[in-house]
């Protein structure tokens, strides 16, 4: 009788176990065709939603080429182009290099404009946008003198790498956290090194979003601390969940253009999402008149002072 019960028990684990294999396969053959229908409609959903903008995509901690690559692809379909790929090291972060953050900072300041802020971390977020969206007054396809200075000294430094060669001025930002859920349930303290990478991440998303025609914030890992703190605090940027998902780098692009036009919101399955998906807006194409004359103001400012410098010294 006992054996019989046992090879009873045997048989239910073995239906229990052909059952999950099963539901599994399911599953998956599910979320393949799914794939398979957003790569379909992906390209008439996001085509000209950001035409002619050029991307920067900086990485706050390291994402994977493949993630890189497919982002780019959705980036492309919408009309823009990836010109730019910059990843932080973790000396930006790092505590015990707060000191060395503030000396650089303050070998940055005469490139950077006066902040109200002025703390180490703000200056030096604003300093990295720059070197990544400032026009020469000349060359709108080409950096900026100052901005291809700010990239020498942050790269100097080993505060980023800047790894795309032929890298051009960017119109948007896409920042890219890639930090998975911790193991233990434990919540950080404020004086942690958890809770210092956070705070000086959100520094960069403020300064992205007020030095370019848009940005947005995308999680690739299961961690959506970064994306949570920014939806509760008061900087108007976007942010996006599951980018590492066809839908997530969909949705990535739709938000660039909905940021562009007005339009702040939290998106994908996170608890303090506001919505599913951004709406869908074409943007006009590109026109960089407005920075191009700023660019040729700013340098004609600065020859102006160059020439008082001059004559002054020759009084």
């Amino acid at each position: 009788a006992i054996g019989d019960q046992l090879t009873g028990q045997v048989e239910s684990l073995r239906a229990d176990k052909e059952k999950l294999r099963a539901d599994l396969d399911e599953a998956a053959t599910g979320l393949a065709q799914r794939d398979a229908f957003l790569d379909a409609t992906a390209p008439s959903l996001v085509a000209g939603s950001i035409a002619g903008r050029r991307v920067a995509i900086l990485e706050l901690d390291s994402a994977s080429d493949e993630t890189v690559a497919a982002l780019s692809e959705r980036v492309a379909a919408g009309g823009g182009k990836v010109t730019a790929r910059v990843q932080l090291a973790d000396t930006w972060t790092s505590e015990g290099q707060a000191k060395f953050r503030q000396s650089l900072a303050a070998n940055l300041a005469q490139y950077l404009p006066e902040s109200p802020d002025g703390s180490v971390d703000a200056d030096l977020a604003t300093a990295l946008v720059l070197s990544l969206v400032q026009i020469d007054a000349g060359k709108p396809d080409a950096y900026s003198p100052d901005a291809s200075v700010l990239q020498g000294l942050l790269a100097a430094g080993d505060l980023v790498t800047y790894a795309q060669p032929d890298a051009a001025p960017a119109d948007m930002i896409i920042l890219l956290t890639s930090a998975d859920e911790p193991k233990s349930d434990e919540t950080p303290s404020s004086g942690t090194q958890a809770e210092t990478t956070r705070l000086i991440h959100q520094e960069l998303a403020a300064a992205a979003v007020a030095g370019s025609e848009a940005a947005v914030v995308v999680a690739t890992g299961t961690s959506t601390a970064l994306l949570d703190a920014i939806a509760e605090g008061e900087t108007p940027i976007s942010t996006v969940a599951d980018g590492a998902t066809t839908t997530g780098q969909i949705t990535t692009v739709l938000t660039l253009a909905a940021q562009a036009s007005g339009t702040v919101g939290h998106y994908g399955p996170q608890s303090g999402a506001t919505a599913v998906a951004p709406p869908v807006v074409r943007l006009a194409e590109v026109d960089r008149t407005a920075r191009t004359a700023a660019a040729q103001e700013a340098d004609g400012g600065a020859e102006t002072q160059d020439g008082d410098a001059d004559t002054g010294d020759g009084a």
